[in-house]
């Protein structure tokens, strides 16, 4: 009876490699995980200030048709077009929350300044956001990035347009009518 030994030296160095593999893969996987989800986050907040400058082009659209010849009328318009513009950001922003709507939020009506008609009315409207991060660990390293650590980026976004006034009566328009 004849006994030949086995050769085991190559199976342990395959299985060697494998958890050489596994743990270059461990050290691999958190930066990328981490790029990742930073990519994420990113296009999370791009996608809310699309939204957001759509909203505000709505709402200096809707501004722009609406008369403001006089002081009376501006600020009535003024109004309306605050109004809207909480409709247009609901319709274009997503996640959308009244409570994150900023500081700085405005609709103004005022005479034009830059132009060679002195009877020109034009519509500013901004919206300043907190955009909530949402992605977890990414939202440790963005959120300090705006100033504030409150977990929310601040995105925000500004439209002027002209005003489509009829041509009579004359405007008589004597200082901005703003609404916050």
């Amino acid at each position: 009876m004849q006994f030949t030994r086995r050769r085991t030296g190559a199976r342990r160095t395959r299985h060697a490699a494998n958890g050489q593999a596994l743990a270059e893969f461990a050290v691999a996987a958190v930066p990328l995980l981490l790029l990742l989800l930073g990519i994420l986050q990113f296009a999370l907040i791009y996608n809310a200030q699309v939204g957001l400058t759509n909203g505000v082009r709505d709402a200096a659209r809707y501004g722009s048709s609406l008369v403001a010849n006089t002081d009376a009328a501006a600020g009535q318009a003024a109004d309306l077009t605050i109004a809207f513009l909480g409709t247009a950001l609901a319709a274009n922003v997503v996640p959308y929350d009244a409570a994150n709507v900023g500081v700085g939020t405005q609709v103004c009506f005022a005479p034009g300044t830059d132009t060679p008609l002195p009877t020109e009315i034009r519509v500013r409207v901004t919206a300043v956001y907190g955009h909530p991060l949402v992605v977890p660990l990414i939202n440790l390293i963005v959120d300090a990035a705006d100033g504030n650590s409150d977990g929310l980026y601040t995105i925000s976004s500004t439209i002027e347009l002209r005003v489509d006034n009829p041509p009579d009566p004359p405007l008589a328009v004597a200082g901005a009518q703003c609404r916050s």
